[in-house]
């Protein structure tokens, strides 16, 4: 039985509230001023003052944290029916566009965004980990519980799933990060990204599902 007085539990539940209405300010404020955006700006956009920032927050590494939690959360919603697609009847051989496209299109639609996150910030303490990493990873779990489900519905098994799964998130991670820093869709347009990826990978994930090992690069 929980004891604790109602003003408590009506504090708390005004505090989720007003730090995810904070979060919305901050990332109004990274749109406006770019991934550089400091926390006198966030305040401005949220018509507040930087001491109620640093009240909610701690610091600025714990707004940095707030807002990659968020954007960690709307990747995986992103990303997350694209990879369910199998279950209801999509083809294997899509899974890897479809993931590609997914995760660079929202990143293209909130470039600034996605740079603040993947800039983890020099002073955040060692043990506060690296959001950016904890998306990717986030996400290769994801995929590669999509291939072995696509595995038992073929009755087949086996295979380095797992390690394929974070090597096509972290190359998709590195190279769109690569293509936004180089100029994003005015150097190379979208479209040729995603199908430089999904021909990378498609034929390693077609293998995966039916269970054999992925086509070997040829050498000469």
């Amino acid at each position: 039985m929980d004891h604790r007085d109602g003003r408590d539990t009506r504090w708390e539940e005004h505090r989720v509230e007003r730090r995810a209405a904070l979060v919305d300010s901050a990332l109004r404020a990274i749109r406006a001023h770019g991934a550089s955006v400091t926390v006198d700006e966030v305040a401005l956009a949220s018509g507040t003052s930087k001491t109620v920032i640093y009240r909610y927050f701690g610091d600025r590494n714990g707004l940095y944290l707030a807002v990659a939690d968020r954007v960690s959360s709307n990747i995986l919603a992103e990303v997350a029916p694209r990879l369910a697609s199998l279950r209801d009847g999509g083809q294997v051989a899509d899974l890897v566009r479809d993931l590609a496209d997914a995760y660079i299109g929202l990143v293209d639609r909130d470039p600034e965004i996605y740079l603040f996150v993947m800039n983890r910030p020099a002073g955040l303490p060692a043990g506060a980990g690296d959001p950016a990493t904890g998306i990717a990873d986030r996400i290769a779990v994801e995929l590669a519980e999509a291939i072995r489900d696509e595995q038992r519905r073929r009755g087949t098994s086996g295979g380095p799933v797992e390690t394929l799964a974070f090597g096509i998130v972290g190359f998709i991670r590195t190279a769109t990060g690569h293509w936004l820093e180089g100029g994003g869709s005015a150097s190379m347009p979208r479209s040729d990204l995603i199908r430089l990826i999904t021909s990378t990978f498609t034929s390693a994930v077609v293998a995966a599902a039916d269970g054999t090992s992925p086509p070997s690069f040829v050498t000469t």
